[in-house]
């Protein structure tokens, strides 16, 4: 069997890399409801039906950007949870690896619109997402039972707690604009939110 990918098949792959590519940038600034799908084809220079040919819809595109990144996040969960180190060991690791990653970029960019895109997908997103707090809740747990957390403060507050920490902005601000070293952010970040949830009877 001839399994030699035809020009036309190399040229409609690397088309959607492009189209992806420019449409990620596009959404990170823009936003979800500002983003257009006209500018995305004219930025690509590709013909808006070219564009509907991969992606029939605006929603349909936006998943295929996010998708990816929601399991690449499930992976650091779960690399982080098998690592062999304390809790807090485990949360500082999946902080590191995901503080500049993109996925929460999209979902806590101050944009509600982006949430409808997930309607369609409902069930498939929300068993990425369960497992991504069932991971980082197990982590926390695992922390209050060894007394190395509050034991009095719910885990539910410590894991939206730590979801916030992956808030863009001030990533942007300080890495980006003010040249803050990713390693000396990264401490700092852990400072504060493990100062928050540590036991009052144990020390840092």
């Amino acid at each position: 069997m001839n399994t030699k990918m035809s020009l036309k098949e190399k040229q409609r792959l690397e088309r959607e890399r492009l189209i992806l590519e420019f449409a990620e940038a596009v959404l990170l600034e823009k936003g979800y409801h500002d983003m257009n799908m006209d500018d995305i084809a004219a930025g690509v220079g590709i013909a808006k039906g070219t564009l509907y040919l991969h992606f029939p819809k605006k929603e349909d595109l936006v998943f295929t950007l996010v998708e990816p990144k929601m399991h690449s996040f499930l992976s650091s969960v779960e690399a982080a949870a098998a690592h062999r180190g304390n809790p807090k060991e485990k949360l500082e690791l999946l902080l590191k690896r995901e503080v500049s990653g993109t996925f929460f970029q999209f979902l806590l960019n101050g944009n509600p619109d982006m949430t409808s895109i997930f309607k369609a997908r409902e069930a498939e997103v929300n068993d990425i997402l369960s497992k991504i707090f069932s991971g980082i809740n197990k982590m926390l747990e695992e922390g209050k039972q060894t007394g190395m957390f509050d034991p009095d403060m719910p885990v539910e507050f410590m894991s939206t707690a730590f979801i916030n920490l992956f808030e863009p902005h001030l990533y942007k601000e300080m890495v980006e604009v003010k040249k803050m070293p990713l390693d000396e952010f990264n401490r700092h970040l852990t400072n504060v939110f493990f100062r928050g949830i540590m036991n009052p009877k144990e020390s840092m």
